[in-house]
């Protein structure tokens, strides 16, 4: 009798508003670190409640967007429901039981833990000079003009 070899399950998540080459390494690095990689975009209130304004892009396109990435297994839409980041991160996990968790390394071992829910945190390094935050206000800047 032969045992099947379990997947191991990668979950990853973010606001992903403008999708740009910085996300398409980061799920490229995600995947050398998982067979089956969930990301799990934030919904629009998340985006206003704590990135602190109004997204350009709703959720439902940009899980649609993220969907068509070739390293994206599985994409859903995580709620704002929670009195705050981390729980909202936690119910995630929580409902995936990923065995590794991926962030990028703007978040480090003091600010993201895993919240001690057993799976493995692997921090990404980040694509450098390309920011989503920069695009936002080069757009708004450019839009002003």
């Amino acid at each position: 009798m032969t045992e099947e070899k379990k997947e191991k399950v990668g979950l990853i998540w973010g606001c992903f508003e403008h999708l740009h080459y910085g996300h398409i390494k980061l799920f490229e690095n995600a995947k050398k670190h998982c067979d089956h990689l969930i990301v799990c975009v934030h919904d629009d209130a998340y985006i206003e409640k704590f990135k602190n304004h109004k997204p350009a892009i709703s959720a439902e396109f940009r899980a649609k967007v993220l969907e068509s990435v070739s390293h994206v297994d599985r994409v859903d839409i995580q709620s704002s429901d929670f009195p705050d980041r981390m729980e909202a991160k936690k119910q995630m996990i929580l409902k995936y039981n990923p065995d590794v968790i991926l962030v990028a390394d703007c978040w480090t071992p003091q600010t993201f833990t895993g919240m001690g829910l057993g799976p493995e945190v692997i921090f990404l390094p980040y694509t450098g000079g390309i920011s989503s935050t920069d695009i936002r206000k080069s757009v708004v800047k450019n839009f002003k003009e």
